[in-house]
């Protein structure tokens, strides 16, 4: 493949790469966390691991052999930012509120009656 079609492919290949990890990550994480995350946290979390996943991927096409310094560091890297994704994702999910009972343990209930209508068509 020509350098040109290969750059086409790569650039292809990061955005699929940040489609698949923003699917993963609100089915994992929870779409609640992402929604209270920081945009700054997910835009800096996603670009960095597509550009990971294309890093490995332009390694492994560049040598004959499948392991490298080269392709491990980059596969140490996908690793890291897996965790890093996974701990900011639990940092933010133990502030989501899941509708508990606030600090004390008493929870209030409201009660109220339905309102009856009576209509002069209705049948006994």
């Amino acid at each position: 493949m020509t350098h040109k079609v290969l750059r086409l492919v790569f650039v292809l290949e990061f955005l699929m790469a940040i489609v698949a990890l923003f699917t993963a990550w609100s089915e994992i994480g929870g779409q609640a966390t992402l929604d209270l995350m920081h945009w700054g946290w997910k835009l800096g979390l996603s670009v960095a691991f597509a550009g990971a996943v294309v890093g490995y991927s332009t390694t492994l096409i560049s040598t004959d052999s499948l392991w490298t310094l080269r392709s491990m560091r980059w596969l140490m890297a996908i690793v890291v930012l897996c965790l890093a994704i996974g701990v900011v994702t639990y940092y933010y999910a133990l502030q989501v509120d899941n509708g508990q009972s606030d600090e004390t343990g008493t929870t209030s209930m409201t009660f109220s009656r339905p309102a009856i209508r009576f209509s002069a068509y209705e049948c006994c």
